[in-house]
């Protein structure tokens, strides 16, 4: 009995909705070179669902261009609440996968404090700093980072609203004149697709801790897409299409003098 029940409770690690995840992974690697033979790719964990459900992905591996790449996984330890916990679960959640995990510390605390500039900004900046000058130190030349389709329609809106620009993230970046690549296979993937898997795998996840997280910009921008979805249920595809549908011909010249700005 007790047996039966374990099955029941165990999900199953192959299921159609992780393959149909992988295939979407599988293609976005295709479309945009992401991986090539004899690379070693590390995957950035933050404890949120989106990362810890790629390296799940990449893990499984059988990418049809290539399955010749190492693997690691790493976690910059930034000094805030539930970051040990954090800690000691992605190192048991990688080791389950067999991947080698990896941490780095990184307090950001102090840095706030000291540094004038926006959280978002410095977070970001030095996190990426920490993780490439690891990379550097085990040999790993690509970065992997879960930002998924939603990640990338946020961003669109967020140059648009506050950077003056029409543009959103590149799923494959070339770094220091292509010393590292930084990737996000998960382009093709919704964010919705990633939390129900996510339960299934029973993977657990953690808040950010962060005390600047609920007031940062990406945060209004998910809201705003958000009620624009609610208003018509195909708002999120036609935000995307818009990414690969650009007619230049529609769009403006930059005005001869900037008192039209």
């Amino acid at each position: 009995m007790d047996t039966v029940q374990k099955k029941k409770e165990r999900p199953n690690l192959e299921g159609k909705a992780f393959l149909n995840l992988h295939k979407r992974v599988e293609t976005a690697i295709m479309d945009y070179d992401m991986i090539h033979p004899g690379d070693h790719i590390m995957v950035g964990l933050s404890g949120g669902k989106d990362s810890s459900l790629l390296l799940a992905l990449l893990a499984r591996k059988k990418i049809e261009t290539t399955n010749d790449f190492k693997l690691s996984a790493i976690f910059v330890h930034l000094g805030f609440e539930g970051d040990d916990d954090k800690r000691a679960y992605l190192k048991n959640y990688a080791g389950s996968l067999g991947v080698p995990f990896h941490t780095v510390d990184e307090p950001m605390l102090d840095t706030f404090k000291r540094e004038k500039k926006k959280p978002c900004y410095l977070c970001s900046r030095n996190r990426r700093i920490a993780i490439f000058k690891y990379a550097k130190k085990i040999g790993a030349n690509v970065i992997a980072f879960g930002h998924h389709r939603d990640d990338f329609m946020q961003t669109l809106f967020l140059n648009i609203l506050y950077g003056s620009c029409i543009e959103t993230m590149k799923p494959n970046n070339p770094f220091f004149g292509g010393e590292f690549r930084v990737i996000r296979p998960m382009l093709y993937i919704d964010e919705k697709m990633i939390a129900a898997e996510a339960k299934r795998r029973k993977i657990e996840t953690f808040p950010a801790g962060c005390p600047y997280g609920e007031e940062n910009q990406r945060a209004y921008v998910k809201e705003l897409i958000a009620a624009a979805h609610k208003r018509h249920r195909r708002v999120r595809q036609s935000i995307f299409r818009s990414m690969f549908t650009v007619r230049p011909e529609y769009l403006l010249k930059e005005p001869s003098r900037k008192s039209m700005l």
